[in-house]
C-alpha cells in the first residue's frame, strides 16, 4: 500500500496508510483519506511514547499535485502520542508525528513547490502557475522570495570582462530603466541592477563587491553613453573600455535616416522622388556587400524598367549630394567595424565636420570622442550582442506577466529564465527534472 500512496501522491512516507473510504469528491476536489501511525520517541527524554488516540475531528489537509487534471487534497488523520511523567520527563508531553515531504506547519506538499519552481523557469505568468497547481498567487510569490538567497552575488569575484546595458524595467526604477550585468566571454548573466543612474550603480558595486574583485576586471563593454565613463574608471581602476559595435553603427544609421527624411521633405509629399525614398529606404540601410546586382526585376515605379537593387540605390543617391555623403559614411563605418580595420576608421573620423550633412556632424563628434574605445573593440572583439538578445527575452517575460511591481521577483524570474553564474541553482533544477 505504501508504494501505491507514494505513486499517487508523490510523498514517500512509509507510515501512511489508506483510510476508509480511500477517496471521495468534495467541492470539486479529489480527496485521498490517509492514516499515519509510527513509533514516536519523546523529544524530551527520548523514550518510546504511548499512542493516545487519533485526530479524527481535525484531519490535516495537504495540497498535492493534480491527478487526472483534477485538484487533489490529502486528508491525513494523524496519531496522537503521550509521554507520561517520569523521573527523566517530569511533565507530560503530547505531540503528533511529522509527515515526510511536508514542512512543519505547511499545508502544501514540497513536491508542489518544486513543480512551481520548475514552472517559474518558463515564460508563464504567476497567476497561471497558481491556477495549475491549485494554490494562491501569494504561494507562488513566497516560492520566488525563498529563492532570493540563491542568487546573491559573490562579493569576492568578478570576471575579467564584464558588459552592461540598460533596459526598460518598470516603475520600481527611478528612471524606469534597469541595468543587466553580463560576462561577455561565456554569456552568463551576473546580476540585474535596479537602476541605471550613476548614484545607484556606484552604490551597488561598492556594496556588493570588494575592491579586490573590482580590480580584477580588465575589460568593460558598454555603449556610448558618456556618464558611464567616469563611473567605470572610478569603480574599475585597471580596466579598458570597449565600445559596443551595435551602438557605434546605430549612430550613423540614425544620421542616414535623418538625412533621407530631410531630402524627402525638400522634394515634398506627392512627388516621384518622395515616393522613391520612402519605398526603397531599406535598400539604403542594407550593407553594400549584400546588395543584389545580378538579378533584374521590372519596377513599376520606374516605368517598368528592369533594374537591380544596386541600380536602384545609385538612382536614389543621385537625388541628393548630402544623401550620397551620408550613405558613403554609413557604409565605410560598417566596413571598418566588420573587418576591424582601424586605419579605415581613423581616415573616416578625420573627415571635417563642414564636409558632412548636419545630422552626421553630431555622429562624427561622438565617434571622435570614443575613437580609442572603438579601436579597442577591434582588438578584443567583444560586444553587447548577448545582452541585446537577452533584452528581448526580458521583454517577453514582462509582457507575459503584464509588468512587475516587485523588483526582486522580476530579478529572480530573469535569473531563472537565463543562463547565469548561479550554477548550483541550475543543477538543482536539473535534478528536479530528472526526478519528475
Amino acid at each position: 500500500m505504501c508504494n501505491d500512496i507514494s505513486f499517487l501522491t508523490g510523498i514517500n512516507d512509509p507510515y501512511l496508510k489508506f483510510d476508509k473510504p480511500a477517496t471521495t469528491i468534495e467541492n470539486g476536489q479529489k480527496v485521498i483519506h490517509l492514516l499515519q501511525s509510527l513509533p514516536m520517541h519523546c523529544p524530551v527524554c527520548g523514550q518510546l511514547m504511548q499512542r493516545n488516540g487519533w485526530l479524527r475531528r481535525r484531519p490535516v489537509k495537504i495540497k498535492i499535485l493534480s491527478i487526472a487534471g483534477q485538484p487533489t487534497v490529502l486528508s491525513i488523520i494523524k496519531q496522537q502520542y503521550l509521554c507520561k511523567p517520569s523521573a527523566s520527563c517530569p511533565h507530560p508531553v503530547t505531540c503528533v508525528a511529522p509527515i515526510q515531504g511536508i514542512q512543519k506547519g505547511c499545508r502544501i506538499a514540497n513536491l508542489v513547490k518544486q513543480h512551481i519552481t520548475l514552472e517559474l523557469t518558463q515564460n508563464i505568468s504567476q497567476t497561471t502557475i497558481a491556477r495549475q497547481h491549485n494554490v494562491s498567487t501569494n504561494t507562488v510569490s513566497r516560492v520566488l522570495t525563498q529563492m532570493q538567497d540563491s542568487f546573491t552575488p559573490n562579493r569576492h569575484w568578478l570576471p575579467v570582462a564584464i558588459a552592461f546595458d540598460d533596459f526598460k524595467s518598470g516603475q520600481f526604477a527611478q528612471s524606469g530603466m534597469s541595468m543587466i550585468l553580463m560576462n561577455p566571454l561565456n554569456h552568463r548573466t551576473i546580476d540585474i541592477i535596479e537602476s541605471r543612474q550613476s548614484k545607484a550603480l556606484r552604490h551597488y558595486f561598492l556594496l556588493h563587491y570588494s575592491f579586490k574583485a573590482c580590480c580584477a576586471v580588465k575589460i568593460v563593454v558598454v555603449d556610448l553613453f558618456q556618464p558611464y565613463r567616469r563611473l567605470v574608471h572610478e569603480l574599475f581602476p585597471h580596466t579598458v573600455i570597449v565600445a559596443d559595435h551595435f551602438h557605434v553603427v546605430v549612430q550613423a544609421y540614425r544620421a542616414l535616416q535623418a538625412v533621407r527624411i530631410q531630402v524627402m521633405n525638400q522634394y515634398g509629399t506627392g512627388t516621384h522622388e518622395y515616393r522613391l525614398l520612402k519605398r526603397f529606404w531599406k535598400l539604403l540601410m542594407q550593407k553594400i556587400d549584400h546588395l543584389i546586382f545580378k538579378h533584374y526585376y521590372r519596377r513599376r515605379i520606374f516605368g517598368n524598367t528592369c533594374l537591380s537593387n544596386s541600380e536602384i540605390v545609385d538612382r536614389l543617391l543621385s537625388l541628393s549630394d548630402d544623401l550620397k555623403v551620408a550613405y558613403e559614411y554609413y557604409q565605410t563605418l560598417i566596413s571598418a567595424v566588420n573587418y576591424h580595420d582601424s586605419a579605415v576608421l581613423r581616415q573616416l573620423l578625420s573627415w571635417k565636420l563642414t564636409q558632412l550633412p548636419q545630422p552626421l556632424q553630431k555622429t562624427q563628434r561622438t565617434l571622435q570622442l570614443h575613437k580609442q574605445e572603438i579601436i579597442n573593440s577591434f582588438q578584443f572583439q567583444l560586444t553587447n550582442g548577448p545582452i541585446e538578445g537577452t533584452n528581448n527575452k526580458i521583454k517577453a517575460i514582462k509582457r507575459t506577466a503584464y509588468g512587475f511591481r516587485n523588483f526582486e521577483h522580476f530579478r529572480i524570474r530573469i535569473f531563472l529564465a537565463l543562463k547565469n553564474s548561479n550554477l548550483m541553482v541550475k543543477a538543482q533544477l536539473k535534478q528536479l527534472r530528472c526526478l519528475n
